[in-house]
């Protein structure tokens, strides 16, 4: 049985693991967090630029808005918008990821758009919400990318 392990251990190779290439840590140093805990106790600003997630940026502009949640009419100013979006400072907030008719009353012909959009949330403490246009017509989203340019 012992000759048996022996040439066992005689036909086996050692393993060998290749040398990987030493990668320099994007990091920083590893008092990185300190230095970012100094930055923020000291109120010093943010080093890094954060990207926009919009597609298009919110201008802030006040329109009247026609909201029609279940049957109930509701008129509003907006508070910012854009192509893609609306946000209403003020005013019922509907629940949130309900969905709702909304029509907007551009200064550039007296028809509304009507489109659809879902609530993403309360604007704030006042009321208000968060809406996104649920596939916009083109035409639409036109007429408010001239109101907003």
């Amino acid at each position: 049985m012992a000759s048996e392990k022996k040439r066992v251990d005689d036909t086996t190779l050692p393993l060998l693991t290749p040398k990987l290439p030493r990668i320099k840590d994007r990091r920083g140093g590893g008092d990185s967090l300190i230095k970012l805990m100094q930055r923020i106790q000291t109120g010093a600003p943010e080093r890094r630029a954060f990207r926009e997630r919009r597609a298009t940026p919110r201008v802030a502009v006040s329109i009247d808005i026609e909201a029609e949640d279940g049957g109930e009419t509701v008129m509003m100013r907006t508070h910012d918008l854009s192509t893609f979006g609306v946000g209403v400072a003020t005013g019922p907030t509907p629940k949130k990821g309900s969905r709702i008719v909304i029509r907007l009353f551009l200064p550039d012909d007296p028809e509304p758009i009507e489109l659809k959009a879902e609530v993403l949330g309360p604007f704030g403490e006042q009321g208000g919400a968060r809406m996104k246009f649920i596939n916009p017509p083109v035409e639409a989203v036109r007429r408010i990318h001239r109101l907003l340019a």
